[in-house]
């Protein structure tokens, strides 16, 4: 069942529904923000309906306050023009594959992938894209990368595949995805890249309080010192992938 979850002040993740196949639900999510400045945004698109839609519309002022829907992974694209037409008057931005995917849509022109986007939210966001790998490979299942949204005033991130909240029995981890060894581009430096990318991510978990992941669930960890030992795991268990493809192509 859909609902709204309050991380923090300000800051309120949607758990929403997405079945592979039509079968087994796989989750998804968005997360409003209220900006520094009042307004608020929507990071992901998501088809919302009822309480979960009265609650966003309450929450910003019936829609009005909504100045901007965020699209953050270039694959995450099923409820992109549900979104658009619930909040018409919400700036719309995507990735360059949401905008080549629905050219009817009035897209703003920055793309969220870039460093010209990030700065018209940089006082609330900071926004970062692994390096290193495909950000849309040729194998469009592969689904790696994305942007990820680190929101300043509540200290959480939240993030679309790259990372997730891996529910195995007993326990659950955060780990990145699995499609990783085949994203990495085939050139020297591209490990080496990544590698400072995600060392450099795990040392700015020392401010993070709270982790929003997509699928499977919510992640159930909480807290700096936890996110960031989750974040250091997860590099943990890829550094095989990594040194093999360093040792392939440099």
């Amino acid at each position: 069942m859909d609902k709204v979850v309050r991380i923090s002040d300000g800051f309120w993740n949607i758990r929403g529904s997405f079945r592979v196949f039509g079968l087994l639900d796989i989750g998804t999510q968005a997360s409003l923000v209220r900006l520094a400045r009042g307004g608020f945004v929507l990071l992901d698109s998501y088809t919302l309906t009822g309480a979960v839609e009265a609650d966003v519309r309450r929450l910003t002022g019936g829609g009005g306050q909504l100045e901007a829907i965020i699209n953050l992974h270039p694959f995450h694209t099923v409820h992109v023009e549900a979104a658009a037409r619930a909040f018409p008057n919400a700036k719309l931005y995507g990735t360059g594959r949401h905008a080549s995917r629905f050219p009817a849509l009035a897209w703003q022109p920055e793309r969220t992938e870039t460093e010209a986007f990030a700065a018209l939210f940089a006082d609330d966001f900071d926004f970062t894209v692994p390096p290193g790998v495909d950000f849309v490979p040729s194998n469009e299942n592969l689904h790696f990368a994305s942007v990820l949204a680190i929101h300043k005033a509540s200290r959480t991130l939240h993030v679309d595949d790259t990372l997730s909240w891996l529910p195995i029995p007993f326990a659950g981890r955060v780990g990145f995805h699995p499609s990783l060894g085949q994203v990495l581009q085939r050139r020297a430096g591209a490990v080496a890249e990544f590698r400072a990318w995600a060392e450099g991510l795990i040392e700015r978990a020392a401010e993070i309080e709270h982790l929003c992941t997509a699928h499977a669930r919510l992640a159930k960890v909480r807290g700096a010192a936890a996110i960031q030992a989750e974040l250091r795991g997860a590099y943990a268990r890829v550094e095989a992938t990594l040194d093999a493809h360093e040792a392939r192509y440099g």
